[in-house]
């Protein structure tokens, strides 16, 4: 039988919240009842700001109800008012110190104003087995990474999952597929061991919950994600086998994400060929504009880098025709960017191919001097291409020591693979 896909969510169903409020309510006292009534269903409705006027309301009659502070701390804090939330848990648990659920809101509402030691130092008070609170182990990693400990971070994502896999059942998939994304990515930068198996239960994720646009958003950015991971070789291979399960499961069909599939292949491809001695410098600066104007930058840059490589191929096509026969069988991926280019330059000729490009490089207005001024300069440049020698690639940080082969790339430092483009905007996708 096929497995039952499940789209739980934080919200339960009306009739069940109407029953918790009655049970709730009778434990008031008589005199903010009513008015704590109206407040939870406002609650209920995400109706934040009504809730944060009638415990407003409430606290004006009765400033030491510490029911109304944890519901009016929940409201601030849904609408992103930090501050007054921040003070809000503040006040109530210097009333009451051993409410572990508002610490752990407490300790959100310091990470949302960007306290990660403050919040970090919350977290750890509360006991999460007490009241379970579906931002905890997310919020918690992510003030471990913060505060520069990438091992806790890691355990703190594995302990949200955990949850759901002894239980098969989860809050929030939104939530959980952000712990998923962390772990994945915190496994492979530390080497740990269990990435296979964190892999396999996140297949196992995306099998038992419902594919919704949302969720099919999430994964498309996980993938784009853990592409930057392929520094590590390590991570190559679990990598592509992930992406072909996506691919072969469908689970991006109809998505405006379903390119990243093709994306990832050549990021991965990207990488190995940069290692390979048979792919010499060139060839690499070659492959990497044909898929970087196809990438969708539309920037004049990139449309330029592309079209001046093509120049460049022009000039010694036959020379390189054995090494493209390689980069096909090798990078199948990478060398179908090129194919429209290299058919278009068997069928015109070197000759009227750079004519072409000229033509292109003045009706698109990418360039404003001269044709013979363009035509001298792609020249010049086209020596300094040729003569060029592979950099050294990125290291990428992990739990081991290493010493970095040059200095740390930033996203607007040129790409080290030669094409011209910054590394954001190339390998660093």
């Amino acid at each position: 039988m096929p497995t039952e896909k499940k789209q739980l969510t934080v919200k339960p169903e009306f009739s069940e919240f109407s029953q918790a409020v009655d049970e709730y309510t009778a434990r008031l006292p008589i005199a903010i009842r009513e008015q704590f009534r109206q407040a939870l269903f406002s609650e209920y409705e995400e109706k934040y700001d009504k809730v944060e006027e009638l415990c407003n309301e409430i606290i004006t009659e009765h400033p030491d109800n510490t029911e109304t502070l944890a519901l009016l701390g929940r409201a601030q804090l849904s609408q992103q008012k930090n501050e007054e939330a921040e003070k809000t848990f503040r006040d109530l648990l210097e009333k009451e110190p051993d409410r572990h659920y508002e610490r752990i809101e407490h300790g959100l509402s310091l990470h949302a104003l960007g306290k990660y030691h403050e919040a970090l130092r919350e977290l750890q008070k509360a006991d999460p087995d007490k009241a379970y609170h579906p931002f905890y182990y997310s919020i918690l990693g992510n003030c471990y990474e913060k505060t520069g400990n990438r091992q806790k971070a890691r355990d703190a994502y594995r302990a949200e999952i955990t949850l759901w896999e002894q239980t098969g059942e989860t809050a929030s998939p939104d939530i959980l597929d952000g712990c998923f994304c962390n772990l994945i990515y915190l496994d492979a930068a530390l080497y740990r061991k269990e990435l296979l198996d964190d892999l396999d239960l996140y297949r196992r994720f995306m099998a038992e919950t419902e594919m919704t646009p949302e969720m099919k958003n999430h994964l498309t950015s996980n993938i784009a994600y853990w592409s930057t991971l392929l520094t590590i070789p390590v991570f190559r291979d679990p990598f592509v086998k992930f992406v072909k399960d996506v691919e072969q499961e469908g689970y991006l069909l109809d998505s405006p994400g379903y390119s990243i599939i093709d994306s990832a292949y050549r990021a991965e491809e990207s990488y190995r060929y940069h290692e390979d001695k048979n792919v010499d410098a060139f060839m690499e600066s070659f492959l990497s504009a044909e898929s970087g104007d196809q990438d969708g930058d539309g920037s004049d840059s990139a449309r330029a880098v592309q079209l001046a490589h093509e120049w460049y191929m022009s000039k010694c096509v036959e020379e390189y025709s054995q090494m493209l026969l390689y980069v096909a069988e090798q990078y199948p991926y990478s060398y179908a960017r090129t194919v429209t280019f290299l058919e278009q330059l068997q069928t015109s000729g070197p000759g009227k191919m750079r004519e072409s490009i000229l033509d292109r490089l003045q009706e698109e207005k990418i360039v404003k001097a001269e044709r013979d001024t363009v035509a001298a300069e792609l020249d010049k440049a086209y020596k300094n291409v040729r003569s060029a020698r592979k950099q050294p690639v990125y290291v990428a940080e992990g739990s081991v020591t290493y010493k970095r082969s040059t200095k740390k790339i930033m996203p607007n430092d040129p790409c080290p693979c030669g094409s011209g483009k910054k590394f954001k905007k190339c390998h660093g996708r």
